[in-house]
């Protein structure tokens, strides 16, 4: 059996970035699949400026409790001092673009 993430487990140490965008699904989500590819391309846009973890629900259920998820997918957004924000349910780039750009001020994906 995997050991279980917490919320100790994302070692802020070994990050030299400020934020985290924890992008929680499952094998057997279907928005979860279609959503896949945009995070790849959300992961690059925002190599600089925060680490994009995903985490699968099923296999990680106490860092899913910890933080909160109801429902997948669901993306949380973390800081050094804890939960930012998050989005919840399929959405596409330009919705995880806004969102993003809300909360970290920048330039949008094209």
């Amino acid at each position: 059996m995997k050991e279980e993430l917490n919320l100790q487990g994302l070692n802020w140490c070994e990050h030299e970035k400020s934020w985290v965008l924890i992008y929680f699904s499952t094998s057997w989500c279907a928005p979860c699949k279609s959503m896949a590819p945009i995070m790849v391309d959300v992961s690059e846009h925002y190599v600089d400026q925060l680490n994009v973890i995903k985490i699968d629900v099923d296999e990680q259920t106490q860092l899913a409790k910890q933080l909160e998820v109801t429902g997948v997918p669901s993306l949380v957004l973390l800081g050094r001092s804890g939960t930012k924000s998050r989005l919840i349910g399929g959405v596409n780039i330009e919705e995880i673009n806004h969102w993003l750009s809300e909360q970290l001020n920048h330039n949008t994906i094209k």
